[in-house]
């Protein structure tokens, strides 16, 4: 199922139908695509770990490969992980919502935190909860800027599409390794300059 939502329209008061949808699709624990800044995610519910390996099933990412997960800000994400480095929390003042992943170490496993920066993505997270934050297409196929790259990789596996038009940006976020320093993992849309202002570097 595909529905169609102007990035204006999902600003206004009158997508509660969305909502509710997109709500009963998570909560039977199957997938939607999403609208994001960068790219159109996959998501599902993210505190079911049977769930994220689902995603890596239909993706076909390597079982060994983490899966972030979107919050709705880095408070959100810190109620469900706990403690996080300062520099972290830095970077997350600075460039959030937006194309930034910030990963951390967690309990001996990394963890993905993305904020997306997309006004029907974050009403979301805050009416349902956290969801998976990763592309919707196949493993190392070409980037979802749109539904119908999306579908064409995805197809039936994919429960509801929510297509809001073009992804902005157009390509995947800038991705950092967070503990007493940064790593810059893949540099995206955010600069390492932009980045070396925050950290002092």
């Amino acid at each position: 199922m595909e529905i169609k939502c102007s990035k204006e329209e999902c600003k206004g008061k009158n997508i509660e139908n969305i909502l509710t949808m997109v709500n009963e699709v998570l909560s039977m624990g199957e997938l939607i695509v999403y609208p994001t800044e960068t790219l159109y995610g996959l998501g599902v519910d993210a505190t079911k770990p049977e769930l994220i390996d689902k995603v890596r099933d239909i993706k076909g990412t390597p079982r060994g490969q983490g899966i972030s997960i979107a919050y709705l800000d880095i408070e959100h994400a810190v109620e469900y992980l706990g403690d996080i480095p300062e520099l972290a929390w830095d970077l997350a003042k600075r460039f959030t919502p937006g194309p930034l992943t910030i990963v951390i170490e967690k309990e001996g496993k990394t963890e993905g935190i993305r904020i997306p920066n997309h006004p029907l993505t974050r009403q979301i997270i805050e009416d349902f909860g956290p969801i998976t934050s990763t592309s919707a297409n196949k493993h190392g196929a070409p980037s979802p800027i749109d539904t119908s790259t999306a579908k064409t990789q995805l197809g039936d596996d994919v429960r509801l599409y929510l297509n809001c038009g073009k992804c902005e940006i157009g390509k995947g976020t800038t991705v950092v390794k967070v503990d007493d320093r940064v790593e810059i993992l893949r540099e995206g849309s955010i600069s390492k300059e932009e980045l070396g202002d925050v950290v002092g570097c």
